[in-house]
């Protein structure tokens, strides 16, 4: 088995699976590497390669991705912009305090400096593992907060979906059976009130956010593509309030459309209020890019270069 190709340019999936595993199974997770470093040097080197990849914060590699693309590594002063992605397990923001006061405000574990071309970088990001699009979706129907036994079906019924629809959604190898329901009133309303109960406490106010050029991808993409808002292939600009308006009209439509997703109007609340709770106020512009003067922009690309760093110490 290549593990490398199986991860993909996304590792929230395996960083969920590192994180419910770990705690449990380390014994046999170390008896599987020893047995790998018998068996295979070179497999051996890959997992260490991998484990030195992954020790570095998703958003940090994405953030050194999309400043290299866009100039702002190139020289000492150069002005950053931030990083906003949404993954199906996880969500990151990063970006580059210019006040001190952010700093000194933080959680110490939100602030990182590390070098990159010769200069020190200080960036504040924050990892909300388990608040990806996916696992937010879970929450936020009503599933189980601890895994269900993979193969079994459970039933979820929610105000997000439409009140007509009745379906099968598969999530982490569960089938569920989802149905929507009444709400007894605006279905956006109670689709955001449940939204925020799945956020409350969970998500910190990012100091500077608001006056922060933001880049957002993967989900924040998707579904603004979905929208209509960007093309596809070029991207675009996107408000936070363009999130809300759209989720409002969506949520509002008795019927949906026959290419509609039946969870478009709870993936869009969840966005909005997500983008909100990080500090993001609804007059913010967003950029959304799958590449950049023809380069895609992967998280992969920025912890290459923090890799290569690494191999410049002694």
């Amino acid at each position: 088995m290549n593990y490398f190709k199986r991860i993909g340019l996304n590792s929230d999936g395996l960083r969920v699976c590192i994180g419910q595993t770990e705690p449990t199974e380390p014994k046999r997770v170390k008896l599987n590497l020893q047995q790998i470093t018998k068996q295979n040097h070179r497999r051996t080197a890959q997992v260490l390669v991998l484990k030195r990849f992954l020790s570095f914060p998703p958003g940090i590699s994405a953030w050194i991705t999309i400043n290299f693309l866009t100039g702002g590594l190139h020289s000492h002063g150069s002005t950053t912009v931030g990083m906003l992605d949404l993954g199906g397990g996880s969500t990151q923001i990063t970006f580059s305090p210019r006040d001190e006061k952010t700093i000194q405000d933080s959680p110490v574990d939100s602030i990182r400096s590390f070098q990159m071309f010769s200069n020190t970088h200080t960036v504040y990001t924050h990892s909300y593992l388990g608040l990806g699009l996916m696992s937010a979706r879970l929450a936020i129907l009503g599933g189980p907060s601890s895994p269900a036994v993979p193969g079994s079906s459970t039933e979820l019924l929610s105000t997000c979906l439409p009140a007509e629809f009745s379906g099968t959604w598969e999530h982490a190898d569960i089938i569920y059976t989802v149905k929507g329901q009444e709400a007894g009133g605006p279905a956006y309303e109670a689709c955001r009130s449940i939204v925020e109960k799945v956020l409350f406490r969970k998500v910190m106010k990012a100091s500077e956010a608001a006056d922060v050029d933001f880049y957002a991808f993967s989900y924040y993409y998707d579904r603004a593509v979905d929208l209509g808002v960007i093309d596809e292939k070029r991207g675009g600009t996107i408000r936070v309030s363009d999130y809300v308006q759209a989720a409002q009209t969506v949520c509002s439509r008795v019927i949906r459309g026959p290419l509609q997703s039946p969870f478009l109007c709870l993936d869009l609340v969840y966005i909005s209020v997500l983008l909100q709770e990080l500090g993001l106020p609804p007059h913010k512009q967003l950029k959304l890019a799958r590449t950049i003067n023809q380069v895609e922009t992967s998280w992969a690309l920025g912890a290459t270069f923090h890799y290569m760093e690494t191999l410049k110490r002694p």
